[in-house]
């Protein structure tokens, strides 16, 4: 379905008749180049075969004769619907010969010096010094010296033709990425691992430096992107010139990747980072599937700044960046998921005993007393009694603590594993966030725990693993393996090589009815009056969703983070979705003012136009309407010491009522 940028190696050759004409000095004249035409949607691979008859290689003892490596063309990557993510194309780079023309290492120099100066400032013509030139010729000096990296196309189209004496274009492999930033944090981008070589002729060669990955898939999956290399076996005569070649080996590219990557909402989900003005992050996933739709990390860079060589400045200015476009806030990033994390502190505590469906009931106070520390709600309000319905619809931070300290460490710690949190995603990416889930042991007093309930102290979590964690809630069974490669094509005619299937990440193994209770939840975060992410609802689909606010530092200073996770009332596919939004300076945010506008910015267009983004707009909702009971607001209440210090299993108390 999907055609593959190839190269074709066309031979270039001289028409020898006898082998006298062969003993006669050619003239100095320009490398041949090794023409690489593009391979079109649906054309067949042609390697050109010269046959000239006897090889006349062994009657001539004074030429060079040398096999060289081919780089093979690396995998094309393309996204779900066919648009190409990382391609190679032909480029050029300029060389002069040596031999027959210059004589010694001093007449090498002056010519390499003087052919600086016959081209345009714009040509990127590589800073070779006396060493390099004078290692070059005495070593090599039949083999062309390449004077510049590759030539951006439009400065070929303007450069002098003939070009100067002695001067020729050689062939060589681009890496481009076709949609710059917006997919930079996945492709990744390559680098040479082998420059032009300046000393003694060594066992291999190569026609031109290969490349490997230095970031994102390119790195990780380089092995099998690179695909196999080809090798030419060239003769060359005493003066340099090229008199004959012949391919010994094809190169294979690597076969080509498809990714699980929808185009369209990768580039919706950039616009919505960038329309919020801040560093963030946007991960969308199928919830029964695991196929990743959506993975961006705002802000980003240009891939495509990479090939041939970055220069000193401007990856000073990346690696430097006032907001780090190089790091991966979406795979890489590790969090406090704040009140995101609340679901699974109400899981573990239903999985313990220690929450009895919605008759289990805390009060909500503006502030507990925790072991001498006072831990405060987000309101300045006081709560009376609430069931853990209306406790994540309110994001009651004091309710969540009490829920933290009868439940203990163990089972929150146990759930979050089911979940996936605190394990990497098996994703084929460098630098996977672990994120962090404390152990038990070391974080089962009073005041941890209360960290605990809300996802903050040492509780992190990257942004695709909050997707996967909501893909769970939404599926109600399994945390699904995430997919970023559907499927593996062949270069040359685009058949399917390999496939791959769903598979299951992480068992859940939870009461239906504890999940069904937490969606409820969920569900009234977003449709219900009292809800803290009313921005993102939707009349159809329905958005269940949660909103969390953390503080997490940077650099020694504390900044903001605000969340916004959920998924999509919708099948085929069920999106589960984490969206972050990071503070500048003291700069305040909030789940539901700061990233779900990001969430639903990206969802709204989405289902506004199904078509256009491979979704099926679902008839309703496929569960009834939760009622949920609202708490109401109280006189504050005044808290106690509610865990004394150095006591253990002791029950809750408080002044004023709010016991289970």
């Amino acid at each position: 379905m999907h055609g593959v940028l190839l190269v074709l190696v066309a031979l270039f050759h001289l028409c020898l008749t006898s082998a006298e004409e062969l003993e006669k000095p050619g003239p100095v004249s320009p490398v041949p180049v090794v023409e690489l035409p593009a391979m079109t949607e649906g054309e067949e691979v042609a390697i050109e075969s010269i046959n000239l008859g006897a090889t006349p290689m062994m009657a001539m003892p004074d030429w060079n004769v040398k096999t060289f490596r081919i780089p093979a063309a690396r995998s094309r990557i393309v996204s779900r619907d066919g648009v190409p993510l990382a391609v190679n194309r032909v480029g050029r780079r300029l060389v002069v010969q040596l031999a027959g023309a210059v004589e010694s290492a001093e007449e090498a120099f002056a010519l390499v010096q003087g052919l600086a100066l016959q081209f345009d400032r714009k040509i990127p013509l590589l800073k070779l010094s006396e060493a390099d030139v004078r290692k070059h010729f005495e070593n090599r000096p039949w083999i062309p010296l390449a004077i510049s990296s590759a030539i951006p196309d439009s400065l070929i189209g303007w450069m002098d033709d003939p070009l100067p004496h002695g001067c020729a274009f050689e062939p060589l492999y681009i890496r481009e990425y076709p949609q710059g930033e917006l997919t930079a944090h996945l492709t990744g981008y390559i680098g040479v691992s082998l420059p032009d070589q300046r000393g003694p002729i060594g066992k291999v060669e190569y026609a031109w430096p290969p490349t490997e990955g230095r970031a994102g898939m390119e790195v990780t999956l380089d092995k099998q992107i690179r695909g196999r290399d080809g090798e030419v076996l060239r003769l060359y005569d005493p003066d340099g010139v090229l008199r004959y070649q012949e391919i010994v080996r094809e190169p294979e590219a690597g076969k080509t990747l498809v990714l699980s990557i929808n185009f369209e909402m990768q580039r919706l989900a950039k616009e919505q980072l960038e329309r919020s003005g801040r560093p963030g992050a946007f991960v969308a996933v199928d919830a029964d599937t695991g196929d990743i739709l959506a993975m961006v990390s705002h802000p980003s860079f240009d891939p495509n700044l990479f090939e041939g060589g970055i220069s000193t400045e401007n990856f000073a200015a990346l690696a430097e960046g006032k907001e780090a476009p190089l790091f991966d806030r979406a795979v890489t990033g590790a969090y406090p998921p704040g009140s995101t994390f609340k679901p699974f502190v109400a899981l573990a505590g239903m999985e313990a005993g220690q929450i009895i469906g919605t008759s289990t009931q805390f009060t909500g106070p503006s502030a507990l007393l925790v072991d001498g520390r006072f831990f405060k709600n987000w309101s300045s309000q006081s709560f009376g009694p609430m069931d853990v319905r209306y406790a994540l619809v309110s994001s009651c931070n004091t309710w969540f603590y009490q829920a933290a300290l009868n439940t203990g460490a163990g089972p929150i710690a146990d759930i979050c594993g089911r979940f996936g949190l605190g394990v990497p995603p098996a994703l084929p990416l460098p630098s996977i966030a672990t994120g962090n889930i404390p152990k038990p042991e070391g974080y089962s007093d009073p005041r941890s725990l209360a960290n605990f309930a809300i996802g903050q102290g040492q509780v992190l979590a990257s942004p695709v693993q909050m997707a996967f964690a909501m893909a769970a809630l939404a599926n109600g069974e399994v945390v699904p393996q995430p997919r970023l490669i559907l499927k593996t094509l062949d270069p040359k005619f685009s058949h399917i090589v390999t496939t791959t299937e769903p598979e299951v990440g992480h068992l859940l193994r939870l009461k239906p009815e504890d999940i069904d209770l937490v969606r409820d939840g969920m569900w009234g975060v977003v449709n219900s009056s009292g809800g803290t992410a009313g921005s993102a609802a939707m009349g159809n689909p329905v958005v269940y969703g949660k909103t969390g606010t953390s503080e997490w530092s940077v650099g020694g200073q504390m900044r903001s983070l605000a969340w916004f996770t959920g998924w999509v009332d919708a099948t085929n596919p069920r999106i589960a979705f984490a969206a972050v939004t990071q503070g500048r300076g003291r700069e305040a945010l909030s789940g539901g003012r700061s990233a779900a506008p990001i969430a639903a910015g990206v969802l709204r267009k989405v289902y506004a136009e199904p078509d256009t983004f491979a979704v099926v707009m679902p008839e309703g909702p496929s569960r009834p309407r939760p009622v949920i009971i609202p708490a109401q607001v109280i006189p504050e209440l005044v808290a106690e010491e509610i865990w004394p210090r150095g006591s253990f299993g002791g029950l809750l108390r408080f002044i004023f009522g709010g016991g289970r």
